[in-house]
């Protein structure tokens, strides 16, 4: 789902020339989100953790990487092959998929490595491993440093589910590592909080789109983002819960690139804190 035609072309245009928030005043954006009833706060800090698998046999076998949200939805599918550099990572924090929404891909003829689909009687849900690729260069080195992997809660089902992707002996070979950020990171930028039929109709303002560099329409949105060293923008897309009351955050996230995101709140408060409230 790409969302937009001619207002997709004007963003591009628009970030082809370096201008990220189109004009629109940002006491407007907050008015508006205001009115429609959500929260809003200057920022948040973080210190995230992450659990990185770094197989650096070249001869390996390249791997499909589909990146599972929590609700079910997969955020993007992509070809991975391992080498020394390059690596799958995931968050530090444990992550969990209800079985009902597991179930179309645990039922498949070979499995998801990414659901360690245990089966526990009592429970409701899955462990799972929220997985993407992350090239591991001096830049990342400088941002994150290694910690005792024993003290992240995530680090078992990462483990667990790299053994499905690649084998037991590979992993004892490259063994999971676990990083921190080494300092608090702080983005002052807007972030705002709601249910997502409010968030839905929020986004709907064509000036609002404009300030995010986004185009919505009623499956969701798509935010679109140049990534540093670039010049091409590029588009990801975000898709509305099911659930209409269920609470989603929408943040600028800073790092390869300057993007709007949007995640579920219980998502967020894992691993950032609010700023002080607009």
């Amino acid at each position: 789902m790409v969302c937009g035609g001619l207002q997709n072309v004007m963003t591009l245009i628009r970030l082809l020339y370096g201008r990220k928030r189109a004009g629109v005043p940002r006491q407007v954006v907050i008015g508006r989100s205001k009115n429609k009833k959500l929260e809003v706060y200057q920022g948040y800090t973080e210190q995230p953790i992450r659990c990185i698998c770094e197989i650096e046999d070249e001869n390996a076998e390249a791997k499909t990487v589909e990146t599972i949200m929590p609700d079910g939805h997969v955020e993007m599918e992509s070809k991975f092959k391992p080498e020394k550099g390059r690596a799958l990572v995931t968050f530090g924090h444990s992550q969990y998929i209800s079985k009902h929404l597991a179930s179309k891909f645990v039922r498949r003829d070979d499995g998801c490595p990414f659901i360690h689909d245990e089966d526990k009687a009592n429970s409701e849900a899955y462990p799972l491993a929220q997985t993407w690729t992350v090239n591991l260069n001096k830049r990342f080195y400088e941002t994150f440093e290694q910690i005792d992997e024993l003290t992240v809660s995530g680090y078992r089902t990462f483990k667990e589910c790299m053994k499905k992707l690649f084998t037991s002996s590979e992993l004892d070979k490259y063994p999971i590592r676990c990083y921190r950020m080494r300092r608090e990171q702080v983005n002052p930028e807007l972030v705002f909080v709601g249910p997502r039929d409010l968030m839905a109709v929020f986004l709907e303002d064509v000036d609002t789109q404009k300030y995010f560099s986004i185009s919505a329409n009623q499956y969701g949105f798509t935010s679109w983002f140049v990534p540093k060293g670039k010049w091409f923008p590029r588009a990801k897309t975000f898709v509305w819960p099911d659930d209409m009351e269920e609470e989603v955050v929408l943040f600028t996230r800073e790092g390869n690139s300057s993007m709007t995101v949007m995640v579920n709140k219980q998502q967020f408060i894992l691993e950032k804190q609010f700023g002080e409230k607009v």
